[in-house]
């Protein structure tokens, strides 16, 4: 009896490491995000109203950065965060500028790839900040 219950305590931890292992370890490569380098990247946002014409992603040093393109005139600032902290921001809103087609371009950093994040759009039409959510999607091509 003894030696079942040590068998059967044994299976278990075996059982659990290997477990761990598929699900920690993987192939044992770290884990690493895109190669540096500039990419095009897809952008989904939560509004038909609030979105990106095109996407290029910069990646130096684990850093990113975006030139976002909006296809519309109606929102000239952005600030990642909520509307109402916009509102009372003197720091982190980002203005647009023409690019050479003319469009609404914003330079911006982006903290993660492939996750919402908040932000706030200003429509200058109302002169109101507006709620939205934007996911800049890691680039496909990168190794």
């Amino acid at each position: 009896m003894k030696n079942r219950a040590l068998s059967l305590l044994f299976s278990i931890l075996l059982c659990l490491g290997v477990a761990l292992c598929v699900v920690g370890c993987g192939s044992g490569a770290a884990q690493q995000g895109p190669a540096d380098g500039t990419y095009q990247i897809e952008v989904e946002t939560d509004s038909s109203m609030f979105r990106s014409d095109s996407c290029q992603l910069t990646i130096e040093n684990g850093t990113y950065s975006a030139v976002l393109v909006l296809p519309g005139e109606g929102f000239s600032k952005l600030y990642f965060g909520t509307a109402e902290k916009a509102a009372a921001a003197t720091e982190g809103v980002y203005d647009y500028y023409l690019n050479d087609e003319g469009k609404y371009t914003f330079d911006i950093p982006v903290s993660a790839l492939d996750e919402e994040l908040a932000v706030a759009a200003y429509g200058q039409r109302r002169d109101t900040w507006y709620d939205h959510t934007i996911v800049f999607h890691a680039p496909s091509d990168a190794s």
